[in-house]
């Protein structure tokens, strides 16, 4: 549910770093499924993209009951364990019940498997990656797929449907549905990489847990968790646990957190919905440079904290469309905000114990456009080094359905919202206001004027 009517301009401007573009398609003489896309080259690799396979060459898993039959070297049948040992590409179709596909290769194989209108379902992982250097979980253009495992897992270790020891890639064209029963539901202990395809992933841990980065580019993903929708953690390198976001669309719905990184969590375009969680975005470093976000939480809406050294948090927002409603703290950074540009709104602290907007450094404006509305009790505003006015309101509340009007000097509407939930503290900014000049506040009869500062931490405001 989107917080706000006000209408928004979005200003996109800089990037994190010089993005280098990769496009890449498949070369096999016949393929039955091919991809072209584009990513930053610093978060994905060429053959992330490249979902092609040659049906000639490829081996062949049939599964069907509690067993396989198997075509083609590298492949190999035991009870009800189908293991791959070699370097190559792995057609699989069919349906099982406690079927084991086992990746235990040399550590420089790569392998690709090929699921194709799959159903797997048993007490284990149905997908265990014990070694290779990387495996491609490539879906078929078309095909239809899905892999659950049980409560009654028995190995606490490998505690996940979809679970690897090596770096993991998903893509092509069709659709995966992932059930994690007993813990998670898809697990690299590396990193995980997901570049197309259409997602449906539950889990009563979290949704996708990985240890070193989760990158994800133009995949469609609805995920429901009862811990992290994703979860990016990495409790040994400070460097590790990352989490990238491009042009994905992305909904999601958590019992903890929504999107979780103990490095740095990086948005840059698409569409992203958290309609339930604790705290919808968490990172060390949350880094938004564009798309479109529409996040609910009951504590902190977007967190940046590291629990080591609150000096290298951060919240930085360099563009896009946000809308934001916390039962705590709206933004909320144990070091420095920086907003400079794109379009934000914020409902949230509506106890007096949290803020709005929050941080332990400074927080900055340079450009954009920022509605906030909350609990005037921790309020802060924008610090001295900001180059764009905002106006601080704590004299003026509201309930839920009030609408605030932002009007200069001459009477012109500047900005109008609705808000959907009880309020006492309004900050605004925009390029359309001026230091030092004077501005009305307007909420269902009652006005405050405000003198529009690039500082806006004191109260700046008197009643009418």
């Amino acid at each position: 549910m989107k917080a706000s009517t006000l209408k928004k301009t979005m200003a996109l401007v800089g990037l994190l770093s010089t993005m280098t573009l990769a496009a890449c398609s498949g070369n096999s003489n016949s393929s039955t499924a091919n991809s072209t896309a584009t990513a930053s080259s610093s978060y994905f690799t060429d053959s992330d993209f490249d979902s092609s396979y040659d049906t000639a060459t490829a081996a062949t898993i049939d599964l069907s009951g509690s067993s396989a039959t198997v075509s083609g070297s590298g492949v190999s049948v035991s009870g009800s364990t189908v293991t791959i040992s070699s370097e190559g590409t792995y057609i699989i179709s069919g349906s099982s019940e406690n079927v084991q596909i086992l990746v235990k290769a040399a550590d420089s194989a790569k392998v690709q498997l090929v699921l194709d209108n799959v159903t797997m379902t048993g007490d284990q992982a149905a997908i265990y990656v014990e070694e290779a250097d990387k495996v491609t979980l490539t879906l078929a253009e078309g095909s239809t797929n899905s892999i659950s495992d049980s409560v009654a897992n028995s190995n606490a270790t490998v505690d996940a449907a979809i679970y690897s020891k090596s770096d993991l890639t998903f893509n092509g064209e069709g659709q995966l549905t992932v059930k994690g029963n007993y813990n998670n539901a898809i697990e690299s202990n590396d990193d995980l990489r997901i570049t197309g395809g259409t997602y449906i992933v539950s889990a009563v841990g979290h949704g996708f847990n990985v240890n070193d980065a989760l990158n994800i580019a133009n995949a469609i993903i609805d995920v429901t968790a009862t811990e992290d929708a994703l979860h990016s953690d990495n409790d040994e390198e400070s460097n590790m646990g990352n989490l990238y976001l491009q042009d994905a669309t992305i909904t999601a719905s958590a019992g903890d957190d929504g999107f979780h990184a103990s490095g740095a969590l990086v948005v840059d375009g698409g569409s992203y919905t958290v309609s339930q969680s604790t705290e919808a975005l968490e990172g060390t470093i949350v880094h938004i440079l564009s798309g479109s976000l529409d996040l609910t939480a009951t504590e902190d809406g977007i967190n940046a904290a590291d629990a080591s050294s609150y000096s290298e948090a951060s919240l930085t927002i360099d563009g896009g469309d946000i809308s934001l409603t916390a039962g705590g703290d709206g933004l909320d950074s144990n070091g420095n905000i920086a907003i400079k540009g794109g379009s934000v709104t914020v409902i949230g602290a509506k106890s007096d114990g949290d803020g709005t907007i929050d941080y332990e450094g400074e927080a900055t404006i340079t450009g954009g456009e920022v509605f906030v509305v909350g609990s005037s009790g921790m309020t802060q505003g924008f610090s001295s080094s900001s180059t764009q006015a905002s106006i601080l309101a704590t004299a003026i509340s509201g309930e839920a359905g009030a609408t605030i009007t932002v009007k200069d000097a001459s009477g012109q509407t500047l900005a109008s919202y609705t808000a959907t939930q009880s309020f006492d503290s309004v900050l605004v900014s925009s390029s359309a206001i001026k230091e030092g000049e004077s501005y009305t506040i307007e909420v269902n009869g009652q006005s405050i004027t405000a003198t529009a500062k690039l500082e806006t931490g004191a109260m700046n405001q008197t009643s009418q």
